[in-house]
């Protein structure tokens, strides 16, 4: 996803994955949870709690990555399996 006002490079900080969850598609969604799943302690990880935790609340989008980020993290069954 091509973000606003963001360089080349910044594709994983905190403003580029707020940009991801309130306005990306389905496919940025998923490049994000490979990311995620890859390494649910790494910066991108990181960064998502960041933005849930400070950002605003995304309706529906929260709760997901929220639940997304805790299997993760305990070794359960991933939530999409793409």
């Amino acid at each position: 996803m091509k973000h606003r006002h963001l360089l080349p490079g910044f594709e994983m900080s905190t403003a580029a994955i707020a940009d991801v969850l309130e306005r990306g598609s389905l496919d940025d969604w998923r490049e994000l949870a490979r990311a995620v799943r890859a390494d649910p302690e790494g910066p991108s990880a990181r960064a998502v709690e960041r933005v849930l935790d400070f950002g605003p609340h995304l309706y529906g989008t929260s709760p997901l990555w929220r639940a997304f980020l805790a299997a993760g993290r305990s070794g359960g069954p991933p939530v999409d399996r793409a």
